[in-house]
């Protein structure tokens, strides 16, 4: 798990983000998730990043016995084999990016 939080004044635009990952080698996916959203403890087959555009996600892991909420322009990179859940609050949308490599270590 690498986690890294966003610094810059303004806020980061989807194509941005999007173009970042790809010239990392990520095959990118927009994901919306609506308020309440909860997605169960699940292992990863791949190396992923969530890139949160707008909104939060809280993501837990807990093999680590850590939660971690990500906000705009917060990116969580996970790898193979991690364990994690994911959850929206109940009062606003989520909106982010899924970048996906196939077993390959970044």
């Amino acid at each position: 798990m690498k986690l890294k939080r966003w610094t810059q004044n303004e806020l980061p635009t989807l194509d941005g983000l999007r173009q970042e990952l790809t010239r990392q080698g990520f095959r990118v996916a927009e994901w919306s998730d609506a308020p309440g959203t909860i997605y169960p403890v699940q292992q990863l087959k791949t190396t992923e990043a969530r890139w949160v555009v707008r909104g939060q996600l809280r993501i837990g892991l807990p093999d680590e016995g850590q939660e971690i909420i990500l906000e705009p322009g917060d990116r969580l990179d996970l790898e193979p084999n991690e364990t994690y859940w994911a959850d929206v609050d109940e009062a606003h949308p989520v909106m982010y990016l899924i970048g996906t490599k196939n077993g390959h270590k970044k």
